[in-house]
Parts: C-alpha cells; structure tokens; sequence
C-alpha cells in the first residue's frame, strides 16, 4: 500500500479513530521509522528537552519535588470535586 492510499484510506475513518489511530502512531513511531545511524534525539523533542531546561534555568522556583506529588493531585481532585458539587 502506498502512502498516498493509506492517507486516502485514513482520512475516511470516523474523526474518533483517525484520533486514535494517530496516538498509537506517535506512541510506536520509534518502532515504525527506521533507527537512525547517528544515534541522535529527533530534532523536535530535542527543542523540547531545551525548551524545558531553559524554563527550568530561567524559573526554578516552578519547579516542585516529586515527593508528595500523588498526595497533592488528590488534594487539587478532591478541590475540584467539590467545587463542582457546590455549583450545583
């Protein structure tokens, strides 16, 4: 199959399943691509490994220590809910 016709043949899925379809391609795309020789980060996520250092560098009072993080998403979960139920 061609790449112009499994486009063709995508683009007639339910917008659902081109949605899932295209979470299960970047999730494998490493499986399906080819490696490459240089052994190198894709340029994209590279920008986005920079990206966050350099915010981290610039902001490093956002950032937060992984210990109690379960603790405090519950926290905001339970807030949330709450919130919610009140505006009832």
């Amino acid at each position: 199959m061609s790449a112009e016709q499994l486009e063709d043949s995508l683009m007639k899925l339910p917008r659902e399943e081109r949605r899932r379809f295209a979470q299960w391609f970047y999730a494998n795309e490493i499986n399906i691509l080819e490696p490459r020789d240089d052994d190198t980060v894709h340029p994209a996520i590279e920008a986005e490994i920079l990206r966050r250092r350099d915010e981290v560098d610039a902001h490093p009072e956002r950032l937060e220590p992984w210990q109690g993080t379960t603790e405090r998403v519950r926290a905001r979960l339970h807030e949330l809910r709450r919130q919610k139920t009140q505006g009832r």
